[in-house]
């Protein structure tokens, strides 16, 4: 009997229609765990919600923490590649464009962020939630420090796990509130961290000032 990968290569109208299927239930998940939490959302609701058989779920997931998994997973990932593709090619990237990126995705996707930041029953993904941020810091700030941005003598992981706490928690703020914007989010947490604790012309301005 062929794979699903097999016959998806060899049909596309099928692979695209399986894809679309998949979209469907995932994006169904999201909202019915944004509103429920993971352990009140049920499997049944969410198909009920994608207006699709219970059945069919199990043709893509085998069960509901291999869906919370994805979602998180393929949102983080997005995340990741929506920095790196900010900070591509600029010569000396400051904090001030990670911020904004981080926060201008966390400020439109409330609902994801707050399943990977806040759902305590599933801690492995709120680890892994930060444990990116900690990571792309971490991997900025050795650079900084090759290339004499930053101190040899700072504590690159302390100051990579510093930074991500005041970032998260700028995103938690936004679960109970509207405001305020991504500009003056960064801004805000830009001024707190350039008080002392970075070097200013690592930690950046926002918006940049001209020529930066």
């Amino acid at each position: 009997m062929k794979s699903d990968a097999t016959a998806d290569a060899n049909n596309p109208a099928l692979s695209r229609r399986r894809a679309r299927t998949r979209g469907e239930i995932l994006a169904a998940a999201r909202a019915v765990f944004a509103e429920k939490g993971y352990h009140e959302a049920g499997i049944a609701e969410i198909m009920q919600r994608a207006d699709l058989g219970v059945g069919t779920y199990y043709l893509y997931f085998r069960d509901k923490h291999e869906a919370f998994v994805t979602l998180i997973s393929e949102g983080l990932a997005g995340l990741r590649n929506r920095v790196l593709a900010q900070l591509d090619g600029v010569a000396e990237p400051t904090l001030a464009l990670a911020a904004h990126t981080i926060f201008t995705a966390a400020y439109e996707e409330r609902d994801l962020f707050r399943l990977a930041l806040m759902d305590r029953n599933e801690s492995l993904q709120t680890w892994n939630a930060r444990s990116l941020l900690i990571d792309g810091f971490t991997q900025a700030l050795l650079q900084a420090q090759t290339d004499a941005r930053l101190p040899a003598s700072a504590s690159v992981a302390l100051l990579a796990r510093f930074i991500t706490g005041v970032i998260t928690g700028a995103i938690n703020w936004w679960f109970e509130h509207d405001t305020p914007s991504p500009d003056e989010m960064t801004a805000q947490v830009l001024s707190f961290l350039g008080g002392g604790a970075l070097p200013a012309s690592l930690v950046g301005t926002w918006p940049p000032t001209s020529g930066a």
